[in-house]
């Protein structure tokens, strides 16, 4: 992470084309694009908010009076090659320590803030590094300020990898969940998960698929495939008996952090337990880390069993779970991001991954 830390009386330029910035456009999940042509030109989607919303100097110092904290000092990070600044994050610094403050979006329900933050109690007190949700003067996890809900976290040090530093990293990454699942397996949360972001079932595949026709140029017998696979083959025949447990709900690159670079580099801590949920340990692992690529999706089971071990069944139902992955991952793009450049590569390896099921269900496979 940078040592600079921006205001609002610095002068805040586009990380793209460097144009000094008067507004700031955001994606949908808040983290900053930059100026409004390059977010055009790139066919993102989002919205602009002003230099005094993106950085809410009264609000941030509303919500860090509820603290013990010594003169903190508060802004937004600088952006990096892997990591840009988001509308509803802040850095704090305060007695020689970092911190992050979250803004928790207005609709996102107070029993699903103790549902994460109970979460992480747990994998604390189980030596894990995750973000440590900081009690106000009160001993709450969480306080309210502008009619909002916040929370103040000890920063973690590393940073983010790019795509190929992920693929590479994949297998260390699986050894780390595969800590969290084990963790969480038996362990059940306060509070309750937020609802919308729960275990998708095959009501919702079915309406996702059918909400497409229009929107996605991808082969009709592809997507007929794809729906009996999911909806008849893993939810009507494989989903209901794998166990279920709480999980991360968005291990993807963006929220693991790392030591180092190449083959000597470590995981360092997880990020964003937002959407956190109780379903199968099937999901994080298709959501973030499945691959198509047999060898090197093998490796990272490999690495994921040693700590945690999956059942025949899991395995057996892996590849649709990916395959519910993909899907995952294209609805988002299109309906959130409205990314089609992201749509139409993910439509490709939706095709291929259908294509080459098999030969994933054998790259899992238990050896006999």
């Amino acid at each position: 992470m940078s040592d600079d830390l921006m205001t609002i009386n610095d002068m805040l330029r586009c990380p793209t084309c460097d144009r000094a910035l008067e507004e700031v456009f955001v994606n949908p999940a808040g983290e900053m694009i930059g100026c409004r042509s390059c977010a055009e030109e790139a066919g993102l989607a989002g919205e602009s908010v002003s230099l005094e919303e993106w950085y809410a100097p009264d609000l941030v110092e509303e919500a860090l009076s509820h603290y013990a904290l010594t003169d903190p000092q508060a802004g937004k990070p600088t952006a990096t090659a892997t990591q840009r600044p988001r509308l509803h994050y802040w850095e704090v610094r305060a007695g020689g320590r970092r911190y992050f403050l979250k803004r928790f979006q207005d609709w996102y329900p107070t029993e699903a803030i103790r549902y994460i933050h109970s979460i992480l109690r747990c994998l604390e007190e189980n030596h894990l590094q995750t973000p440590r949700a900081v009690l106000n003067t009160v001993g709450v996890s969480f306080t309210e300020a502008g009619e909002s809900r916040w929370a103040l976290y000890d920063a973690l040090d590393g940073a983010s990898v790019d795509e190929n530093g992920w693929m590479w990293g994949r297998p260390k990454a699986a050894e780390t969940l595969a800590v969290i699942h084990h963790t969480l397996q038996d362990f059940s949360p306060q509070g309750a998960a937020f609802e919308p972001w729960d275990a998708w079932t095959e009501e919702t595949v079915a309406s996702v698929l059918e909400s497409w026709s229009n929107l996605v140029n991808l082969p009709p017998d592809l997507l007929d495939f794809v729906h009996d696979r999911l909806i008849v083959r893993y939810f009507g025949e494989l989903y209901p008996a794998l166990p279920k447990q709480a999980i991360h709900g968005d291990f993807v690159l963006n929220n693991v952090l790392w030591h180092g670079a190449g083959a000597s580099a470590s995981v360092s801590g997880v990020l964003d337990f937002e959407r956190a949920h109780r379903d199968t340990v099937l999901f994080d692992f298709a959501w973030g880390l499945g691959d198509r690529r047999p060898p090197l999706l093998r490796a990272t089971v490999a690495s994921y069993t040693r700590l945690h071990p999956l059942s025949t069944l899991e395995r057996e139902a892996l590849p649709e779970a990916m395959l519910l992955g993909c899907v995952m991952a294209i609805d988002m793009q299109l309906m959130y991001f409205e990314n089609v450049r992201a749509v139409e590569r993910l439509g490709k390896d939706l095709y291929q991954m259908a294509r080459d099921l098999e030969a994933l269900r054998k790259a899992v496979a238990l050896k006999q």
